[in-house]
């Protein structure tokens, strides 16, 4: 069906035209490995993860890059501040290079846990320095390029007319003398494309260039490795709201002198997952990862129901009080499902199998919409009209579709379900049968309690009772 995406770059919903048929290539803005990624770090994978299933479900071939920041670029966009990588390396008194290992590996594991599909490529900014300075050199080439003696070599706005279409800026009020290390830019929208080596301190990543010792700016790699993995024109590009006035910005400046417009097709930007006193940041001390919710018990597709509950171009207000609900939600789901797996007896409905299929992709692939998706999903599992094997075969498309690993954690359940509870805990359950015939409510809950506590649940049914180990 037609796919619609909101482009950035034009401000409105546009319908997608691929540049090869059936075939989409993306570069998704990875993380700078200096530290663990939080929620909302993991919200902007989880959204990648949602655009990529959106396409393979109609019947696309994706390319997905997304670039991991290993080289120690300065803190701002401004290009200056302390090296991150630096920072990580004395925080826990390891090399550059094993910071970046580490914290690799646990972002990984963490978008795992999430159930994301994994990048085709996942190229290192330190494996590409040879590309980035070969780009550089053709900037140069074009007269893009000036030297601020002793500090860099550095990128003219002015030579790209368009510069900050992107973002909506008014360049007339950006323009104009910004100090750099007691050097002036020409512009203060000006940025770095290759930083020297200071003199005074040992870098620990630092590479040789036709202009001296130092390391590549902080915006070159995704431009150069983009277009390595992609080529010169590609369909999408994402990255959180916060890249669109300058990260992305420049990207696009270096980029299309280059290659010739455009560049990028379309422009996706995934709003952030806020806290009530502003935005998740590991500056400010206020972050939480996927090994937090997992240490506190809760299950990650919990997290990634509450996202999906959401939509991407607006902000989501994290608290527990809220993943609680969510997990409460997601639970309910998987015990409809288990039921349903637990009877899938009779032959699947091909016309109802493909009427449900598009109504529930069709939300999806309007501008991503997921909540939606998940309300005919729900509609799907009431329906008493239709029978179970034909609703199983839909599950396991919004499994594929929406990533929530619904038949696995309703199997689970069923297996649990088959578990008998050990003697003891039978017992406290017989003794309740007899507390709430003798109208002992009190009594009948502090067993309860008991058995919940020794990891069971206790459910009244017609029959008596119903013993389900906890998952």
């Amino acid at each position: 069906m037609q796919i619609r995406l909101f482009n950035t770059l034009t401000h409105k919903i546009e319908d997608f035209k691929p540049i090869t048929p059936n075939h989409m290539g993306f570069y998704s803005c990875g993380p700078t490995v200096y530290w663990d990624q939080h929620l909302g770090n993991m919200r902007t994978f989880l959204n990648n993860d949602i655009l990529k299933r959106m396409f393979l479900a109609n019947g696309y071939d994706v390319t997905h890059v997304m670039n991991f920041t290993d080289v120690g670029h300065l803190t701002s966009d401004e290009d200056t501040g302390d090296d991150k990588m630096e920072k990580g390396a004395a925080r826990e008194n390891m090399s550059v290079w094993e910071i970046a290992e580490k914290y690799i590996n646990n972002c990984l594991n963490d978008m795992d846990a999430l159930n994301l599909i994994r990048p085709t490529y996942t190229p290192r900014a330190t494996d590409h320095i040879k590309e980035q300075i070969e780009l550089i050199q053709k900037l140069e080439k074009l007269g893009f390029t000036y030297e601020i003696p002793g500090d860099g070599i550095y990128y003219d706005t002015s030579k790209w007319a368009t510069y900050g279409e992107l973002g909506g800026q008014n360049l007339s009020e950006l323009r104009g003398g910004a100090r750099i290390e007691n050097n002036a830019k020409r512009n203060i929208t000006d940025f770095a494309l290759w930083k020297y080596s200071p003199t005074d301190t040992k870098r620990q990543m630092e590479w040789d260039s036709p202009w001296g010792v130092g390391f590549p700016g902080w915006h070159l790699e995704c431009s150069a490795m983009s277009m390595k993995y992609l080529g010169e024109h590609f369909d999408v590009h994402t990255g959180g709201q916060e890249h669109i006035k300058v990260h992305h910005t420049n990207e696009i400046a270096q980029s299309e002198p280059v290659v010739g417009k455009p560049w990028v097709h379309y422009w996706v930007h995934w709003a952030w997952l806020m806290l009530k006193d502003g935005k998740m940041s590991k500056s400010a001390g206020s972050f939480w990862t996927v090994r937090t919710l997992i240490e506190k018990g809760y299950d990650p597709m919990a997290y990634r129901y509450l996202v999906l509950l959401g939509h991407y171009r607006q902000p989501v207000e994290f608290s527990f009080d809220g993943l609680d609900a969510a997990s409460v939600g997601y639970k309910n789901i998987v015990r409809k499902v288990a039921d349903i797996m637990a009877d899938t007896q009779g032959a699947v409905d091909k016309a109802l199998y493909d009427e449900w299929h598009d109504k529930i992709l069709a939300p999806v692939s309007d501008n991503l919409k997921t909540a939606e998706s998940l309300v005919v999903f729900q509609e799907l599992l009431k329906d008493k009209s239709i029978n179970n094997a034909t609703k199983f075969e839909l599950i396991k498309f919004v499994d594929e579709l929406l990533g929530l690993l619904l038949v696995q954690h309703g199997q689970k359940l069923l297996d649990l379900e088959k578990e008998e509870a050990p003697a003891e805990i039978q017992e406290l359950a017989q003794k309740r049968v007899e507390a709430k015939k003798n109208r002992d409510f009190a009594l009948a809950d502090e067993l309860r309690n008991k058995i919940d506590s020794c990891g069971w649940t206790i459910v009244d049914i017609p029959q008596g009772y119903k013993l389900t180990k906890k998952q």
